[in-house]
């Protein structure tokens, strides 16, 4: 067999190697990006147009620093809040006031202070971190828009897990308050730290 042969069906052999390899490429199973189900992003649109709101509870903290409970007063009106810790996790009381410019605080000693950046006031004052601006979402059992979402479940249109900005985050035991369903439940793992809020009353804010 002439040299020109070999070399032909060593091309034909390699060229249908090549084939095969392409045809199982495209056989193979290629990783999909989970679609939020259409009924819970419907909920959570309106969920998240719920920017005026009330609730009333106590968060507990496990972490290196420390760990404690309080009671806890939270009062949103658009961008604007109002957190009131009664116990403050060992400290008395403490209370937080804010907007997209910064916190204030006082608490039960006469103690004021302001600050631009209320995780790193938290950070401070208990020595863990939490994510305040994506907090406001967390608890009504939405994430934080415009980030990415992973490892979502589902129970109908209440989200029961996922993980977002490095911390896994729980609502759970949902209540209807005026036609919506919210946690009255929420635990937060992330960055050191377990946090578990429990809501006995959702409703408008007082005067």
């Amino acid at each position: 067999m002439s040299r020109v042969r070999v070399a032909r069906r060593r091309q034909r052999a390699a060229l249908l190697a090549l084939c095969a390899l392409l045809a199982l490429a495209g056989c193979a199973p290629q990783p999909r990006r989970a679609e939020l189900p259409a009924d819970w992003q419907a909920h959570a649109a309106a969920v998240g147009a719920l920017d005026e709101w009330q609730l009333q509870g106590k968060i507990g903290v496990r972490a290196a620093s420390g760990s404690g409970s309080a009671f806890l007063t939270w009062k949103q009106q658009a961008g604007n809040y109002r957190l009131v810790l009664s116990g403050a996790l060992g400290m008395g009381k403490l209370v937080l006031t804010g907007d997209a410019d910064g916190v204030a605080w006082n608490d039960s000693r006469g103690r004021t202070g302001q600050h631009a950046d209320p995780e790193a006031l938290v950070a401070e004052i208990w020595g863990w971190q939490l994510p305040v601006a994506a907090l406001k979402y967390w608890i009504r059992g939405i994430p934080q828009p415009d980030l990415p979402v992973a490892d979502a479940e589902f129970a109908g249109v209440e989200v029961t897990r996922f993980r977002q900005s490095g911390w896994l985050v729980e609502p759970g035991a949902y209540r209807d308050v005026d036609g919506l369903a919210l946690p009255t439940r929420l635990r937060l793992e992330g960055e050191g730290a377990i946090l578990t809020l429990l809501i006995n009353r959702w409703g408008p804010p007082a005067p």
